[in-house]
């Protein structure tokens, strides 16, 4: 995982960090609904040898449209709803060391869908891209936590429209990869290794670069 506020210091902060998610899928006949929830702790460092503590919260909904197709195989296309929220604390500093940053966004997402037989097992190639390109985010200022703007004589609601900007296609931008190799179990779950990709960037006075990638272990567990 790599990490740069702009608004703090220039230098990129990289690091491993732990991932846990939770996810939920609801099939119908023409759509395929998605709910997903990520949270992520890990310790970065610099290239001098400071430290950041680094702690994200994600929840995704998607939503695949597949009308005239079944939904366990090719292309699926559809909408996609992200709202991320990372807190930072820069470990070699009294002073506002304390960020964070949160955005929301909606965009197009996209899957391809792969089942195949190997030696008499069942198994599901699953790739998958979401770009948000249309939110609203919320994240420190320049100088200390609070946002830009943000003033301590003002009511919540004044201060939650003075410190929201715009989520802007291109200037701001949002980009996820994903791809699963599932093996279906005999009980009818599944059983698979995923590699993700996530790229974000929140413009503004100074800007916030975040880059991770990650490997998972995933047990797909069907309820009815």
């Amino acid at each position: 995982m790599s990490s740069k506020d702009e608004g703090f210091s220039l230098l990129n902060y990289k690091g491993n960090k732990s991932t846990s998610s939770v996810g939920f899928v609801l099939r119908k006949k023409n759509k395929t609904h998605l709910i997903q929830g990520d949270f992520s702790y890990g310790v970065l460092a610099n290239k001098p040898g400071g430290t950041m503590n680094e702690m994200g919260v994600n929840l995704t909904t998607l939503t695949f449209y597949h009308k005239l197709k079944t939904s366990s195989k090719g292309f699926q296309y559809g909408w996609a709803n992200k709202n991320t929220m990372h807190i930072r604390r820069h470990n070699q500093f009294s002073n506002y060391s304390f960020r964070y940053d949160y955005f929301s966004g909606l965009g197009p997402v996209a899957k391809h869908l792969l089942p195949f037989e190997w030696k008499k097992k069942s198994f599901l190639w699953q790739n998958m891209a979401n770009w948000q390109l249309l939110g609203i985010q919320v994240k420190s200022g320049y100088i200390g936590a609070e946002p830009e703007n943000y003033q301590t004589d003002k009511s919540l609601t004044d201060n939650f429209f003075n410190t929201v900007s715009p989520f802007v296609p291109l200037r701001d931008l949002d980009l996820n990869f994903s791809s699963s190799l599932f093996w279906e179990l005999p009980t009818g779950n599944k059983l698979g290794l995923r590699y993700q990709a996530n790229y974000t960037k929140l413009s503004g006075i100074k800007s916030v670069y975040r880059l991770d990638h990650s490997v998972d272990l995933i047990l797909n567990v069907r309820l009815w």
